[in-house]
């Protein structure tokens, strides 16, 4: 089997509740789809940073009881790892705390082989302090013929102007060989009702698959090129969140077993998506 590399933030996410309780998590969903992977046995490498602090001992501790490869995460002494507060109801109300050093990150690159598969996102891959690294490992992984992934998402705070980062997004879209989103990510980034148009007019130029994913309506679409196939979902007691994650981690899971058909990967996301493992997470 080949190994998967995830690249993207690391975050210590809080949630203040009404009882005056709290509750936390790590990562975003795209890093609970790395540790899903994991502890599926998939050899998973995380490329991120975390501040050598207390938040990010804990963060990283967390990826390892995952069974990820933590090498390839920066451990920073000039900053503070990235702390984000939320109520848990208003996603724009999410206050961001943190503090990066002025260098992007600096970590070991791992090493890739013909049929890895990468993925990568988040505000990471676009902000000016990270793109250009970030990319650097990207095109080496291309050119280590590796599948590259590109998971468009970002918290609304972080990009309060999407036209700024639209280049970054160009970039990531033109170098990947699939994206895979939510509906509501993908409208973040390319505002419109419909998803077929957003694909067809926005995304297939550059490349020419995506598997869009769509939680309230329990479905999946799969866009390759002038074709297209939809999937329903069985409804499920997961979290959006849950549902989210455990989806990306089944797709990505069959892309590094070398299965590429459409109903391979939408299958295999759904069964993980559905599964008592996402459930815990």
């Amino acid at each position: 089997m080949n190994k998967v590399i995830y690249i993207g933030e690391l975050t210590l996410n809080i949630t203040l509740k009404p009882d005056c309780t709290a509750s936390t998590k790590v990562g975003d969903w795209a890093v609970n789809a790395a540790m899903l992977d994991g502890r599926m046995g998939l050899p998973t490498i995380f490329v991120g940073e975390a501040g050598a602090d207390t938040v990010g001992d804990h963060i990283v501790a967390h990826l390892e009881e995952a069974n990820i490869d933590v090498k390839s995460i920066d451990r920073y002494t000039e900053g503070l790892s990235p702390v984000r507060i939320s109520d848990g109801n208003d996603s724009a109300k999410v206050m961001g705390h943190e503090k990066f050093p002025a260098e992007p990150v600096n970590a070991v690159w791992p090493r890739i082989d013909e049929g890895d598969v990468v993925v990568f996102g988040s505000y990471m891959a676009l902000d000016d302090r990270n793109h250009t690294r970030l990319f650097d490992l990207i095109k080496y992984a291309k050119a280590r013929k590796a599948v590259i992934i590109y998971v468009p998402y970002f918290a609304p705070y972080q990009v309060p102007r999407i036209t700024r980062v639209m280049p970054a997004v160009f970039d990531s879209l033109e170098i990947a060989d699939m994206v895979i989103s939510t509906v509501n990510d993908l409208k973040a980034v390319f505002p419109g009702d419909d998803v077929a148009a957003i694909f067809k007019d926005r995304i297939l130029f550059y490349c020419k698959r995506l598997l869009c994913l769509d939680a309230a309506n329990k479905e999946m679409r799969f866009f390759d090129g002038d074709e297209s196939w939809t999937k329903k979902c069985h409804p499920t007691d997961n979290t959006d969140f849950q549902w989210y994650a455990g989806a990306l981690a089944g797709a990505v899971r069959t892309i590094a077993e070398t299965r590429h058909d459409p109903d391979d990967i939408m299958e295999a996301a759904n069964e993980t998506a559905h599964s008592e493992l996402a459930a815990s997470i």
